[in-house]
């Protein structure tokens, strides 16, 4: 089983597209799936159509009473989730789900799948200018302090075995549950898979100033760990 964790807020416009094209990609190449929706109390509906599609789709919705967080989400989506493979995407499709047949036979042969934008064959399509230098300005930072090796620490789009996940202390605030992992995981295998990384078409970003402070929070605290 694979399970596929989905953080939501305000995502009315996307989430069912999603929830029905990773299902069909999951039929098309025989991965058995759930998708688990943990959402933050969206106010446009966004729990409504997910509860839809529960009766319908192996689809698990977890509903929480406010903002918390992606990387909170995700831990939160994990206590529920079955599989013996975590996955995550952003709720948008600036992850394509497409790939995720080819991150799960990833797996097989590595501890840690991840999407990435950097490597040879990826791309970013629409991404403000502001966007793109506080990415490459966080990938510079964990590479300064972490040593870290692959292109894409940054990336939301990864899939891992789910004893590393369980094992590993993650800072619960901010987007960059991924860095956490590597950092506390530098003895496992990981390898990237490119990607091509669309900025959203519909509904609003949640990027905000408050994530990079988070994010250099995060830093602090993995330094020496």
């Amino acid at each position: 089983m694979i399970s596929i964790i989905i953080p939501t807020y305000n995502e009315i416009e996307n989430i069912g597209k999603l929830i029905k094209k990773i299902f069909e990609v999951a039929r098309k190449n025989r991965l058995k799936i759930e998708i688990i929706v943990v959402d933050d109390n969206s106010i446009d509906g966004t729990a409504k159509i997910v509860r839809k599609l529960v009766k319908k789709y192996n689809v698990k919705l977890l509903e929480r009473p406010q903002k918390m967080g992606l990387t909170n989400a995700i831990l939160d989506g994990l206590k529920i989730a079955k599989g013996s493979i975590i996955g995550t995407l952003d709720a948008d499709f600036s992850h394509p789900p497409e790939k995720i047949p080819e991150l799960v036979k990833v797996i097989k042969d590595n501890d840690i799948a991840v999407g990435s934008k950097y490597v040879k064959g990826g791309k970013i399509i629409g991404v403000s200018i502001f966007r793109k230098i506080t990415s490459k300005g966080a990938i510079l930072i964990a590479k300064l302090f972490f040593d870290i090796k692959i292109k894409d620490p940054m990336s939301g789009f990864f899939f891992c075995k789910r004893k590393i996940i369980e094992k590993t202390k993650i800072e619960a605030k901010g987007f960059k549950i991924l860095l956490n992992i590597l950092v506390r995981n530098r003895n496992k295998k990981v390898k990237e898979v490119p990607i091509l990384f669309i900025e959203r078409r519909k509904g609003k970003s949640k990027f905000e100033f408050l994530e990079i402070i988070n994010f250099l929070i995060t830093v602090f605290r993995l330094i020496d760990k």
